[in-house]
């Protein structure tokens, strides 16, 4: 069956946007009978929140390599415990879509025949394993999808970034691209292709490749 759902996993997000994203869903939570018998439970959610806030205050004002230690740590903490709500929510709501919304969790997209695929969400920029290598992910848009992608290292006299050839790949996730030169910035942008054609490229993210 296929349905909307909270999403649950929340290890990749940004610093700020995991604070801000367990803030809006313990606003949320806080007296919803739909989650009356919440698992994990509010004290320790919220606990958990106010752990990472301070953590990633101290770290944030010039923190030590402890300082900076202790808030992955707890931020880590924290996304588990937030996939662990995600499942309780997702089992209460069983799809139902005002159920879900009231949780303040946000949503998988669903996936409907007969629509070109929406646009990637939250691509992501990081170090390969080896120097010149660099990996990309995005959000899935689905089982039914692929994804085209683009590089450039040049912009043009507009200032608009120079796109190469555009590669495949079956997986939102993961992805490693090679050959790159250890100190010039990339950029990198994706599009979801199913039985309709392509979707939209989404914003651009760039890195500094090592």
């Amino acid at each position: 069956m296929n349905y909307l759902r909270a999403i649950g996993n929340f290890r990749s997000f940004r610093d700020a946007a995991l604070l801000a994203v367990a803030i809006t869903i313990l606003e949320a939570l806080r007296g919803n009978a739909t989650y009356a018998a919440m698992v994990p439970d509010m004290v320790t959610m919220t606990a958990a929140k106010d752990d990472y806030q301070a953590k990633l205050a101290k770290a944030n004002q010039k923190g030590s390599p402890l300082d900076k230690s202790l808030k992955k740590e707890s931020k880590l903490a924290l996304a588990d415990l937030l996939q662990q709500l995600a499942f309780y929510v997702n089992t209460v709501a069983a799809g139902n879509l005002p159920k879900l919304l009231s949780s303040g969790f946000p949503l998988t997209q669903p996936r409907i025949s007969g629509l070109l695929p929406g646009v990637p969400e939250r691509l992501r920029l990081r170090d390969g394993r080896l120097s010149g290598e660099m990996r990309w992910d995005v959000d899935t848009l689905g089982t039914q999808v692929s994804y085209e992608y683009c590089i450039a290292s040049e912009k043009d006299g507009q200032g608009e970034w120079l796109w190469g050839d555009r590669q495949s790949s079956t997986s939102s996730r993961g992805n490693i691209i090679v050959g790159l030169t250890p100190g010039v910035t990339y950029a990198v942008r994706v599009r979801g292709l199913n039985t309709q054609g392509a979707g939209d490229w989404c914003s651009p993210a760039t890195l500094i490749v090592r």
